[in-house]
C-alpha cells in the first residue's frame, strides 16, 4: 500500500516540474494564465538558484541552533597541507 503513496507522491512532484517548465518558462501556457506564469517564473528562479531566497525561509533558518557534534564541526573546515 505505501508503494501506491511513493507513487502518487512522485506523480504529483512530477506534475509540479512540468507545469513550471510549461506555463513558467514561456510555455506554451503563459499567455492563458499569466498571473499563474509568474507565479511559476519566480518558482523556476528560485529552483535554478537565481532568486535571493525568501525571508521568511531566511530567518527560519537563523533561529535554528547549531546541533551538529563537535567533529563535524571540524570536518567542515578544509584541511591544512
Amino acid at each position: 500500500m505505501s508503494y501506491w503513496i511513493i507513487t502518487v507522491a512522485l506523480v504529483a512532484i512530477a506534475l509540479c516540474v512540468i507545469a513550471v517548465v510549461a506555463v513558467g518558462m514561456n510555455g506554451s501556457l503563459a499567455s492563458k494564465a499569466p498571473e499563474f506564469a509568474n507565479v511559476m517564473a519566480n518558482t523556476a528562479k528560485h529552483l535554478n538558484g537565481d532568486a535571493d531566497p525568501p525571508q521568511g525561509l531566511v530567518e527560519f533558518f537563523e533561529e535554528i541552533e547549531d546541533i551538529r557534534p563537535k567533529s563535524a564541526d571540524s570536518a567542515a573546515e578544509a584541511p591544512k597541507r
